[in-house]
C-alpha cells in the first residue's frame, strides 16, 4: 500500500482551519433556487450589454418609472418643419428624458437647411423644450441654371424657392452671392429705380448689369456705379427713357451714355428720320 500523505499547515493557519472544522455548516433554505436566479439574471445583464440594448433598457425603464417624454415644445422656427425638427431629435420608441442625448441631438437639428442655432433644455420629468434660430434670407442667387436662397454672406440656404421668397433681390453669375450686398446697397440709393429692378447680373466678377422688370438693361461700369447710374435714373426721372422702346443704357464710357433700340424703336426710329427726310426734300 502507498502511504498516505497528509498536508501540514503552516502554523499560523493550524488553529483557523480547527476552528472552522468544528462548526457545523448548513446549506440555507433555497440555496440553489437563488443562485438559480442570480445566474439568470447575470446572464441577461450579459446579454443586454454584450448585445449593445443596454441604453434601450434603461430608456424603457426610465420612461416607465415616470420620466418618459411626454411633451416637446419647439419654438422660433418658421422655415423649418416641425415634422423634421422631431424626426432629428430622434427620442425613439421609448422616449426618456434622462437617456436623451442633448448635444447630439441637437448637432442633428442644426444641420437642418435653415436652422442656424438650436438651445435643448430638459424640463424634468417630462418636457423637452427646443429653441430654434433661422438663418435670415438675404437674396436669391441664379448660377447654372439653379435659382438658390442666400444669406447675407452669400452662403447657399436652400434650394426649395417659394413664392414668399420672391421680394428678395436677385443675383446672377458666379460669385454674385457673395456681392449680393454690395449691389442691394447699390439699388438703396436710388429709391425710385429699385422697385422696377428684377435682377442684377455680376459680370467677370467685377460689375453689374441691372436687369428691370421691363427687360431693359443697364451696363455700370467697375469704378463709382452710383454716379453712373445718377444720370440715367435722372434722365427717367424727367423724361421716363426707360420706359420707351430701348433695349439697354451703356454707362460704361466716363460722361456718355449709349442707348440700344429694340428692334420695334430702331424701326420707329428710322421711319421718323425717313420721314424728316422727306420733308425737308419737298420743302
Amino acid at each position: 500500500m502507498r502511504p498516505i500523505r497528509r498536508v501540514v499547515l503552516p502554523r499560523f493557519l493550524r488553529r483557523p482551519a480547527r476552528v472552522l472544522l468544528s462548526r457545523e455548516w448548513r446549506m440555507p433554505r433555497h440555496a440553489g433556487l437563488k443562485a438559480l436566479a442570480v445566474f439568470a439574471a447575470a446572464t441577461s445583464i450579459a446579454g443586454v450589454t454584450l448585445g449593445g440594448h443596454t441604453e434601450t433598457v434603461v430608456s424603457a425603464t426610465t420612461a416607465w418609472a415616470g420620466l418618459a417624454i411626454d411633451e416637446v415644445e419647439i419654438s422660433g422656427q418658421s422655415e423649418t418643419s416641425e415634422v423634421d425638427i422631431l424626426d432629428r431629435l430622434a427620442i425613439g420608441p421609448h422616449p426618456s428624458i434622462v437617456t436623451l442625448d442633448a448635444i447630439a441631438a441637437r448637432e442633428r437639428v442644426e444641420a437642418l437647411p435653415w436652422v442656424e442655432q438650436v438651445v435643448i433644455r430638459k424640463l424634468y420629468p417630462d418636457t423637452l423644450q427646443v429653441a430654434i434660430a433661422e438663418r435670415e434670407p438675404y437674396a436669391l442667387w441664379q448660377y447654372q441654371g439653379v435659382v438658390s436662397v442666400v444669406d447675407a454672406e452669400g452662403d447657399i440656404i436652400t434650394e426649395h424657392v417659394g413664392g414668399r421668397h420672391s421680394v428678395l433681390p436677385m443675383v446672377v453669375g458666379e460669385g454674385a452671392a457673395q456681392k449680393a450686398q454690395a449691389f442691394a446697397s447699390l439699388l438703396d440709393e436710388f429709391p425710385s429705380l429699385a422697385p422696377r429692378v428684377k435682377a442684377g447680373v455680376l459680370v467677370a466678377g467685377r460689375r453689374w448689369n441691372v436687369v428691370l422688370v421691363n427687360g431693359v438693361e443697364i451696363f455700370l461700369p467697375e469704378e463709382d456705379p452710383a454716379s453712373a447710374l445718377i444720370q440715367v435714373v435722372a434722365l427717367d426721372d424727367g423724361h421716363g427713357i426707360l420706359s420707351r422702346e430701348i433695349a439697354a443704357v451703356d454707362l460704361r464710357l466716363p460722361n456718355r451714355l449709349v442707348f440700344r433700340l429694340t428692334e420695334t424703336g430702331f424701326e420707329a426710329r428710322e421711319a421718323l428720320l425717313k420721314d424728316r427726310g422727306t420733308r425737308r426734300t419737298g420743302a
